[in-house]
C-alpha cells in the first residue's frame, strides 16, 4: 500500500526536532514493503507561514502520490488544523484517514466525533497499529485501533514491549538539510548540526500537567545500548551531525541503562565526534553518573524544575524539591555539564514578586540556559480532569477557541496587562542578555562566526 504521513501546520519554530514518532512509523512500513511519503506541513508552515498555499501544495502531492492511507499526527494546541485539513482532503480523497499522536491518544472517541472525515484513531504507540491496517488486517482485531464501533470501556492503547524490534527511524522522508541544520536551539545554547534520538519510552513520574508520556503509557521500556549506538553512528555517517538531543522523558530513570549507553559511546569513540544532551529529573543526578556522562560527551542536561516554590512542586506531583533542583545545578557545574532549567508560570496564587524571585534564583544558581512557559492544561492529564472544565468536550475545535484556551492562564492571580508589562520590561531584556552570554560560553569562535555568517550573509533556503 501507499501511505502518506502528514504533520500539523505550524509557523516558525527555532527548535528543529525531528518528529520521531512519524519516523518510526515510516521505517516499519518501509521495512514491510509499503511505500511511504511525508507531507511535512510543519516545515512548510515554518518556511512560508501561508496556510492556503501549503494546502494547495498538499492537494497536488496527494493527487500525484494517490495514497491508500493518509495518517495525521495530532497535538492539542493545533488540533483545529487537523480538523480543517481533513475536511479539505475529504473533498477529493475517499481513502482511509487515520490520526495518531498525543491528542488523538488522549481522547480517541471525541476525536472521531469532532472530525467527521476520520476513519480511525491509532491510540498509543502507532507503529504496529498502522502497519496492521496497511497490511489489510481486519480493523476490529488490530490492537490500539479505535473506530466509531469500538467499545471504549475495554479499549487499551497500544504499547510496544520489545523496542529493538523496531528498525531505526526513517530519516530519509524528512528534509534533513533543515532538521540537522546548524542552530542554537535543538541542543540549547550550542550552535551545532543536531539530530534527535530516543533510547527509551515512558516516564517513572506522574506530574499532573504532563502529556509528554501519554502516548507511551505507564512504565519505561529501553532500547539496548547497541541499538542506540548504531543509530548514533548512522546519524553521524549519513548526516554529519555534531550534536544529539535525547528525547527520553528521563534519560537517567535507569542508571544501568544510562551507564551502558555511555560506556558504548566511549568504547566506540563517539564521544570524540559528538556533543549531546538529555532530559533528566533533578533527583537522579549524583557525582558518579555525572562523571560518566561528562566523559561520554554529554554537555547539557535539561531539568523540568517548574517552580522555586515547594508548594507548587508538591501540588503538581513533581518528584523533586527546591533543594534537589539547587543541588542538581551545583553538581552539574562541578562536572562541567551545562544545565537548562524549565520553569512554569501561572501557578495558583502567583504574584509578580514570585516571578521576580524566580529570576533572582536564576541569577544565583546560574543554569546555563532557562525558559519560562505558561502552565497549560492538556487533555489526558490529571490537571485536565480537575481543572480543564471539559473544554474539548464542550467547545468547537476551531482556531479561535483552541488558541484562546491555550492562551488562558487558568489559575491567574496577576492582571494580564501587568504580566505583559513585566514580560516586556523585565523578563525579555534579562533573558536576551542571559542567553547571549550563554551562547558565548558554550561555543568556539569558529562556531560563532559560522552562526553570524549564516544568519546575516548566507543565501541558504532556511
Amino acid at each position: 500500500m501507499k501511505i502518506l504521513l502528514i504533520t500539523p501546520f505550524s509557523k516558525y519554530n527555532s527548535i528543529r526536532w525531528i518528529p520521531l514518532g512519524v519516523s518510526y512509523i515510516a521505517s516499519l512500513l518501509i521495512k514491510n514493503r509499503h511505500i511511504v511519503k511525508l507531507y511535512d506541513r510543519s516545515l512548510k508552515g515554518c518556511c512560508t507561514g501561508d496556510k492556503e498555499s501549503v494546502n494547495k501544495d498538499m492537494k497536488s502531492e496527494i493527487l500525484r502520490f494517490k495514497p491508500d492511507i493518509i495518517g495525521f499526527s495530532t497535538v492539542s494546541p493545533v488540533i483545529y488544523d487537523a480538523l480543517e485539513c481533513i475536511d479539505y482532503i475529504r473533498e477529493f480523497f475517499d481513502g482511509i484517514i487515520i490520526a495518531g499522536g498525543h491528542h488523538a491518544t488522549a481522547m480517541p472517541e471525541l476525536t472521531l466525533k469532532k472530525i467527521s472525515g476520520l476513519d480511525f484513531v491509532a491510540a498509543g504507540e502507532a507503529e504496529y497499529t498502522v502497519l496492521s491496517l496497511a497490511n489489510g488486517d481486519k480493523p476490529s482485531g488490530i490492537p490500539g485501533l479505535f473506530s466509531r464501533n469500538t467499545d471504549a470501556s475495554g479499549f487499551k492503547n497500544y504499547q510496544i514491549k520489545a523496542l529493538d524490534r523496531l528498525p531505526f527511524p526513517e530519516y530519509r522522508i524528512f528534509d534533513m538539510h533543515y532538521y540537522t541544520g546548524a542552530n542554537r536551539s535543538s541542543l540549547r545554547g550550542f550552535y551545532l548540526k543536531t539530530a534527535c534520538i530516543l533510547s527509551s519510552r515512558g516516564c517513572p513520574n506522574n506530574c499532573k500537567f504532563c502529556s509528554e508520556s501519554l502516548t507511551y503509557g505507564k512504565g519505561i521500556r529501553f532500547h539496548s545500548a547497541d541499538y542506540v549506538v548504531e543509530n548514533i553512528k548512522k546519524l553521524i555517517i549519513d548526516y554529519k551531525v555534531e550534536g544529539l538531543y535525547f528525547h527520553d522523558n528521563n534519560f537517567l530513570s535507569s542508571y544501568s541503562h544510562a551507564e551502558n549507553v555511555c560506556e558504548k559511546i566511549i568504547s566506540n569513540n563517539l564521544h570524540k565526534k559528538i556533543k549531546w544532551g538529555i532530559q533528566a529529573g533533578t533527583t537522579r543526578v549524583d557525582d558518579d553518573i555525572l562523571k560518566l556522562l561528562s566523559k561520554a560527551g554529554c554537555v547539557k542536561i535539561e531539568f523540568g524544575m517548574e517552580s522555586i516554590r515547594d508548594n507548587d512542586l508538591k501540588n503538581m506531583n513533581k518528584n523533586a524539591t527546591k533543594g534537589s533542583n539547587e543541588t542538581a545545578l551545583v553538581l552539574c557545574k562541578k562536572h562541567k555539564i551545562m544545565a537548562h532549567s524549565y520553569f512554569m508560570t501561572g501557578f495558583e496564587g502567583e504574584k509578580i514578586s514570585d516571578l521576580n524571585s524566580t529570576l533572582a534564583w536564576i541569577k544565583r544558581f546560574k543554569p546555563h540556559t532557562f525558559s519560562l512557559h505558561p502552565l497549560k492544561i492538556y487533555p489526558g492529564t490529571e490537571l485536565y480532569e480537575t481543572s480543564g472544565n471539559k473544554f474539548f468536550e464542550n467547545n468547537k475545535w476551531d482556531r479561535d477557541s483552541i488558541e484562546k484556551y491555550f492562551n488562558t492562564e487558568h489559575f491567574r492571580n496577576i492582571d494580564s496587562e501587568e504580566k505583559k508589562k513585566w514580560y516586556l520590561e523585565v523578563y525579555k531584556p534579562f533573558s536576551a542578555r542571559y542567553h547571549r552570554k550563554a551562547l558565548l560560553n558554550a561555543n568556539s569562535l569558529p562556531s560563532l562566526f559560522r552562526m553570524i555568517w549564516i544568519k546575516y550573509f548566507s543565501k541558504r533556503h532556511y
